[in-house]
């Protein structure tokens, strides 16, 4: 696994593979040029924290395309990293304690607060231990196979097969709670959705392997909303004279905007200022 590519280098090779230039690679996946070079050539946060909770459930991940299988290199997960999300993990707790005691005695003084809530949170963290030691068994012995519709959706089937909450996967992957949580939300794809489209307009599957056995294959996805002719965001299609005309006669500014591509303030500033 040492000379396995990163998941974006994983990407170029495949559109490398295929004869495609990134203008070309946009087109197919409805996604901008822009943002097709900035996914090749940048780290990409969104999928730099997928692929360090996925190493957090002890899987692996490969990208199953026409041509050839890829092995990806997933990011190794620093003490430091684990350390400080502990860290953000224990003053959650201290404040949510204090805040307990001063609400239910409202006599005791805050250094008393202070003090009792600092047993508690050493408490805690004693149960903390063996919760996480026993995520971790729970993650190498749970096979998961199944197909997930995203990256999102792929990520919540392991953790859930294997009872890890956001909680402690935040803290064996040393990321913050926050991310954690968004990362398991299956509802959406949020901004994993360009790579997953990038991936999927070269019949490029990415598989999930858990450490118990099984797969979770993501299913690809339709391409974006981008295409070549369309206005840029916050350019609009119609010429202000257009606007103008069209609200004159009555039209909702509303849906004049809809139309044109940009905010409904936008318009109102075009038929504001005249001609």
């Amino acid at each position: 696994m040492s000379n396995a590519p990163s998941l974006s280098l994983a990407l170029r090779w495949l559109s490398t593979d295929n004869g495609l230039s990134e203008q070309e690679l946009a087109l197919l996946a409805g996604v901008s040029p822009g943002a097709v070079a900035a996914y090749l050539n940048k780290p990409h946060a969104p999928t730099l924290t997928w692929l360090s909770l996925l190493s957090a459930l002890r899987c692996r991940l490969e990208v199953k395309a026409p041509k050839r299988f890829l092995s990806v290199a997933l990011p190794k997960i620093s003490a430091q990293r684990r350390a400080h999300e502990r860290q953000q993990w224990e003053a959650r707790r201290l404040v949510a304690f204090r805040s307990q005691i001063l609400r239910q005695s409202p006599g005791s003084s805050q250094a008393d607060a202070q003090r009792t809530a600092l047993g508690y949170v050493a408490a805690s963290a004693a149960r903390l231990d063996g919760d996480l030691q026993a995520a971790n068994q729970r993650l190498e012995s749970t096979r998961v196979e199944c197909s997930a519709p995203g990256m999102r959706a792929a990520l919540r089937a392991v953790a859930d097969a294997a009872n890890v909450n956001a909680e402690d996967l935040a803290l064996l992957a040393g990321v913050s709670l926050s991310a954690a949580q968004s990362a398991l939300d299956a509802t959406q794809e949020g901004r994993l959705a360009t790579p997953h489209r990038l991936f999927s307009a070269i019949a490029a599957r990415l598989v999930i392997h858990p450490a118990g056995g099984g797969a979770v294959s993501i299913d690809l996805a339709a391409s974006g909303d981008w295409r070549p002719e369309a206005p840029r965001p916050g350019r609009s299609s119609m010429t202000h004279d257009e606007i103008r005309e069209r609200a004159g006669r009555g039209e909702a500014l509303a849906a004049i905007a809809r139309e044109a591509g940009v905010s409904r303030q936008r318009v109102h500033a075009i038929v504001r200022c005249g001609p």
